[in-house]
């Protein structure tokens, strides 16, 4: 008998669901000195944000200094058999936290998104989020989970020719596997759903490392080889040592153009890059732009800037 999503979720949570091992490196890019950043097409992004940079940080000096790995719980991996690949969707931190401890291997639950799921990514998403649920455990499922969860749904629905709006039966599956919505939750997240395929997308996020890697990326493009490429800043630091560095470092390798990188480090600085064509006092990537462009004519130092994805 074919189990239901819920239930494949609590066997898998109850240690009930069959293990195979796997190559916990595979889900990301090796930098090299056993550095690792996760890849992002190896991963099924379920949680509101990608990962909580601390709590892996935490987690794996712990691991260190006790070599204790019991607390580390088997990671789940979606196996799509059309282009036979598994992806990682739910565990995101414990394999950082394993890669991080030198572990290569663990154990996974491997769940088939034809024969289990129903060829369904909204299936997909209510299984990351199952699994993220918990009375207990402070980095529980969230509102903002459940409702990409609903978008997907919507988006499934109006593919195959029905009324994007979820079902009555559908809206009452939601109200019962996650007590802390309403019926009226439900219906504010559908009528702010201006547009099928509209989702809110989860911030990213990154590590040193990785803001290392997109910087050395920058540097061995053509298009940037007569520049002086800065280093990675948030979006508050554009002002201050961001503008210093575009002069110190182009002094420092004797060019005349300069890239600036920026990223969000939270949600207030991506409220402020969406700001970006509506030019006003709230609109920071012009201001920047602007700003950078004047120095630049004045002191005759060409200066472009990037502004790295922040979902």
């Amino acid at each position: 008998m074919k189990l239901t999503t819920k239930e494949i979720a609590t066997q898998i949570k109850l240690g009930e669901y069959p293990t195979e091992r796997r190559d916990t490196t595979q889900f990301f890019n090796k930098l090299g000195d056993g550095v690792y950043v996760p890849d992002e097409d190896t991963r099924i992004q379920v949680r509101d944000t990608d990962r909580d940079l601390g709590r892996i940080e935490r987690g794996t000096n712990k691991i260190k200094s006790t070599g204790d790995t019991s607390g580390l719980k088997p990671l789940t991996l979606i196996y799509f058999p059309k282009w036979n690949i598994e992806k990682l969707l739910n565990g995101n931190h414990t394999v950082e936290m394993e890669v991080n401890c030198g572990i290569e291997e663990a154990d996974s639950c491997v769940v088939n998104f034809e024969t289990q799921l129903g060829n369904s990514m909204a299936q997909v998403i209510r299984l990351g989020n199952l699994l993220n649920l918990d009375q207990v455990e402070t980095v529980s499922t969230g509102d903002n989970d459940i409702r990409g969860e609903l978008y997907e749904l919507m988006n499934e629905n109006y593919a195959s020719g029905l009324d994007a709006k979820p079902t009555e039966e559908q809206i009452l599956d939601f109200i019962d596997t996650y007590p802390q919505i309403t019926r009226g939750t439900i219906g504010q997240w559908i009528s702010n759903h201006d547009e099928v395929g509209s989702r809110n997308k989860p911030k990213k996020s990154y590590t040193k490392a990785e803001l290392q890697l997109q910087r050395e990326s920058f540097k061995n493009q053509l298009d940037y080889q007569d520049y002086a490429v800065l280093e990675p800043r948030t979006l508050a630091q554009w002002r201050d040592t961001g503008i210093s560095s575009i002069f110190n470092d182009c002094m420092e390798e004797g060019k005349k153009k300069a890239l600036a990188i920026f990223y969000c480090s939270n949600l207030v600085q991506v409220e402020q890059l969406k700001r970006y064509g509506k030019f006003d006092s709230t609109d920071v990537r012009n201001t920047i732009e602007q700003k950078y462009a004047r120095l630049g004519e004045y002191w005759g130092v060409e200066v472009k800037t990037i502004f790295l994805r922040y979902e």
